[in-house]
């Protein structure tokens, strides 16, 4: 810790130097120790997100009020891929300079390794492992990690212990907690912790709160007042920034009250719109609740891997050696036409394909992201005249090798279905 010192120029000799009194060197101790608070609630304030992540499809907010001595907690919400949000929330036990460093050392911990993977249980043995190194079994740090899956709108996350996180569930208009084992980090170097998942659905919504957020319910003495907080959040009609908003309103009147001991920490989301893996079904002709298996591919090179996936699943559903020859002819025909001529080997487009193979049907729905065509407009290659044409081949030997043949109206999705004969 840097240590601030204040000097005098004195002419007179160093015998004639006066010793300052103990109240006089009180004072200088004491207005440096005012300035190592008053920087280390700088740097702590500047270690709160200034912004949030925009994110199609979710409503997220957050909010910080620090209490008047430095205390620990921090939050952090990251987008880290285009399919992937991350969070987590942190909250050091005590109060003062010691408390807000190991603070940032943790934040930085888990800035560091919040991307190195998609497990919140490896992340939080990560860290701890980094502050019991850096400054052995000396802090109890309670903290809440979770990874949203964007693609399919999964929460994975963990606790160290920590108190307050949350779920509303729209569907039966329940509040659940989000608790799992584990330890406080920086309390041994045999922590332990363990994932858990839900998936979420629109009018869903997520809170994490610092063990602070308990006093802006305080009563009687009684600072633990859930069933306050959790009537606030079970709030049916409700946005997840109206809750936010009410929340922030009962902090100010109780600030303006009394002293607020302790931080006060919120992040949460809602969820706004149904999974992206649930809309790619859609596009492709499915139902939401179908076990769909999705992939996607830019290149000619690709179309074999893709093909290769649904053969092996109909030849483990017994489907006839011929159904599979006729599907494998089909699906290349599809794919190159995909990639070809509905992107016009535009490589930085994609080709989706969904596909559902059990014992009685293969059903394979490929979607290009071109303008799409009029399949009515295609000539047909039987006729005298279209002989020569190399146009409308490939679609017609794939009509007669599969069941069913659907376009959507767009043009841009053909969906085919080989039943098990």
């Amino acid at each position: 810790m840097a240590k601030t010192t204040t000097s005098t120029t004195n002419k007179k000799s160093s015998r004639s130097k006066k010793t300052p009194s103990p109240h006089t060197a009180g004072m200088q101790r004491s207005a440096g120790g005012a300035e190592e608070l008053e920087l280390s609630r700088r740097v702590q304030l500047a270690m709160v997100p200034q912004s949030l992540p925009a994110v199609t499809g979710l409503d997220i907010r957050a909010f910080y009020f620090p209490r008047e001595a430095i205390a620990g907690d921090l939050f952090d919400i990251v987008l880290i891929s285009e399919d992937m949000l991350a969070m987590f929330m942190l909250d050091v036990g005590g109060y003062g300079t010691s408390a807000a460093l190991m603070s940032a050392f943790a934040k930085g911990s888990l800035q560091n390794h919040i991307r190195e993977t998609t497990s919140p249980t490896v992340v939080l043995e990560r860290v701890n492992g980094d502050i019991i190194r850096a400054a052995g079994a000396s802090f109890a740090i309670s903290a809440f990690v979770a990874y949203l899956d964007l693609h399919n709108n999964k929460l994975t996350y963990t606790t160290a212990e920590h108190p307050c996180q949350m779920v509303y569930c729209k569907h039966d208009a329940s509040l659940r907690h989000l608790s799992t084992p584990g330890t406080k980090l920086g309390t041994t170097k045999d922590a332990y912790f363990e994932d858990e998942s839900i998936y979420l659905s629109p009018g869903d919504r997520v809170f994490v709160f610092s063990d602070g957020v308990y006093e802006l319910f305080e009563k009687n003495g009684d600072s633990h007042q859930i069933e306050a907080l959790a009537a606030i959040l079970s709030g049916e009609d409700a946005s997840v920034g109206e809750l936010m908003n009410k929340l922030e309103k009962r902090y100010e009147t109780k600030a303006a009250e009394q002293v607020i001991r302790d931080d006060v920490s919120a992040m949460g989301f809602e969820i706004l719109t149904q999974s992206r893996k649930n809309q790619i079904k859609e596009k492709l002709g499915f139902y939401r609740d179908d076990p769909v298996y999705l992939q996607f591919i830019s290149y000619y090179e690709e179309m074999d891997g893709v093909a290769g996936v649904i053969l092996k699943e109909m030849d483990v559903a017994g489907f006839p050696d011929e159904t599979i020859r006729k599907m494998k002819i089909s699906l290349t025909e599809l794919l190159a036409n995909a990639i070809g001529h509905g992107n016009n080997e535009d490589h930085s487009l994609k080709v989706t394909i969904g596909h559902i193979v059990n014992r009685e049907v293969a059903t394979v729905s490929i979607m290009d992201e071109g303008d799409g065509f009029d399949p009515q407009a295609l000539p047909d290659p039987t006729l005298p005249e279209n002989l020569i044409k190399d146009h409308g081949r490939g679609l017609y030997i794939v009509n007669n090798y599969v069941d069913e043949l659907e376009h959507n109206e767009r043009g841009n999705r053909v969906l085919i279905r080989k039943y098990h004969v």
